[in-house]
């Protein structure tokens, strides 16, 4: 059995050899590059629907509490918001154990 270990070389020692534009400061940060805050001149001005609030309502609730929806909960999200504001705040309510 052979072990690898030894034949490894950690990154920083490799990397300016394979790139020639690696700086220093691109090897402190492990090679992450952190991306820039969103311009809000580049946003898409796309007009949503009040179920497509309702729906982007229930999905970050569900996800805020910690019931991240899965792919299969689509259908009924869906279904659920386009049942109206009423249905959507007491399903969101309820999410949120609040009473009232």
């Amino acid at each position: 059995m052979s072990s690898y270990g030894d034949t490894l070389v950690p990154f920083q020692e490799v990397w300016p050899m394979c790139d020639q534009y690696a700086s220093p400061c691109d090897l402190d940060t492990g090679g992450d590059y952190p991306l820039p805050p969103p311009d809000p001149a580049q946003r898409l001005n796309l007009p949503l629907s009040a179920a497509d609030h309702r729906r982007l309502d229930l999905y970050a609730a569900l996800t805020v509490r910690g019931i991240a929806p899965v792919p299969d909960d689509q259908h009924a999200i869906d279904t659920i918001s386009t049942l109206g504001d009423e249905v959507t705040t007491a399903v969101l309510r309820w999410v949120a154990g609040a009473t009232g």
